[in-house]
């Protein structure tokens, strides 16, 4: 194979069309971002609720009877906390639950 081959090769592979920013990868790295966003909210949220009233991780723990490590992973934006576990959370916290929907972008 020769120079002229390879340059042939090069040219072919940089013509390839690019997949379009619209495309299905495209919404799920959206809807990756949106998750992401949200579990930093939740997370912001609870240690809100931990600094108010002066709480460690280690007092949550204690008070809700959830590990320390699953307390962790939720503050660190690491999993997604169930319902029934934020419901815990604000029971024990003496803090009231709300989940509510708020239109995305726009003009407001």
């Amino acid at each position: 194979m020769g120079n002229n081959d390879i340059d042939a090769i090069f040219q072919q592979i940089n013509n390839l069309k690019k997949p379009a920013s619209h495309s299905k990868n495209a919404h799920v790295n959206n809807s990756n971002g949106a998750l992401s966003e949200m579990l930093n909210g939740v997370s912001a949220e609870i240690q809100r609720i931990l600094d108010e009233n002066k709480l460690t991780q280690e007092d949550l723990c204690r008070i809700t009877g959830m590990s320390q490590s699953n307390i962790s992973k939720i503050l660190n934006g690491k999993v997604a906390p169930r319902l029934d576990t934020l419901q815990k959370i604000a029971a024990s916290t003496n803090t009231k639950l709300v989940v509510s929907f708020e239109k995305m972008g726009g003009d407001e």
